[in-house]
């Protein structure tokens, strides 16, 4: 374990952290879970110079229906997301997501802010968000800003994440009552990132695809798939096409992470286009 020496924040008001962020982005981190941050800092990876915590500030742990979408606070804990019923009802492939992410400690400290900002390849609701079409909901001390998902990732652990910006929360549109879903991965062990995963929303024969794990910034398709055998190889050929920039590490090569990913945007399509209400 290696030591660094910085500042620590606790601010109780959202403009507080705002302004302390901004005072000291050079070298300031924003503290929500901390399952990413600490064992980075432990590592010597990451050496802020101030941490900013969000866990006294009130009202960004909100989730609640907002008509045609869920609105989700940037610190509301991955075993709510998994757990609450609106998310479970309009959202199901995003509780699904939840549910697989490491293990129930991690799940109960960690926050889907903080996942959305750290931005890890292989983070389980990247794909989902960009399948979903979500909204992320961005402030800084000068005021805020939305971004598409599908805008959002923009390289490894790179988002278009100012320096003095949090995410507050995000917007979800609701599958249609109409529509199916469903998110699939594969994982070496229980718990563990994926290697590929898939997040799929149909409605009528058109499905809206994302793909993770296997590229450094999630895939979005759309595509047509009636359920027939050709309709879905074609539709995970696309996916594997679009997942030329397949990187390898020692959980697999490029090249067998893009087989992957075929495979299971295959699945991920089957499956919702079999939940269709």
């Amino acid at each position: 374990m290696l030591s660094t020496d910085f500042q620590f924040f606790a601010p109780t008001a959202l403009d507080e952290a705002l302004a302390l962020l901004h005072e000291h982005q050079d070298g300031g981190k924003v503290l929500s879970g901390g399952m990413s941050m600490m064992p980075a800092i432990n590592l010597g990876v990451l050496r802020p110079t101030a941490i900013v915590s969000l866990n006294h500030v009130p009202g960004l742990d909100g989730l609640e229906d907002a008509g045609d979408h869920l609105r989700i606070g940037g610190l509301v804990r991955h075993h709510v997301v998994q757990s609450d019923p609106l998310v479970r009802a309009h959202a199901p492939l995003l509780a699904q997501a939840a549910s697989v992410i490491a293990d129930v400690q991690v799940r109960h400290r960690g926050t889907i802010g903080g996942s959305v900002a750290h931005a890890d390849p292989s983070a389980d609701y990247l794909p989902v968000l960009v399948a979903l079409d979500a909204t992320v909901e961005l402030a800084s001390a000068s005021g805020t800003r939305d971004v598409r998902a599908r805008e959002f990732f923009v390289d490894v652990m790179m988002t278009a994440l100012a320096l003095d910006e949090i995410v507050v929360g995000l917007r979800v549109p609701k599958v249609p009552a109409e529509g199916g879903s469903a998110y699939v991965r594969l994982a070496r062990v229980e718990g563990s990132f994926a290697i590929a995963c898939a997040a799929a929303v149909a409605v009528g024969d058109r499905v809206s695809l994302g793909v993770g794990g296997a590229v450094p910034t999630p895939v979005h398709l759309d595509v047509t798939c009636d359920g027939s055998e050709a309709s879905l190889d074609a539709a995970a050929e696309a996916a594997f096409q679009a997942c030329e920039d397949a990187y390898g590490d020692l959980n697999g090569s490029a090249e067998y992470r893009r087989a992957m990913a075929r495979v299971y945007a295959r699945r991920a399509i089957q499956q919702a286009l079999a939940a269709r209400g």
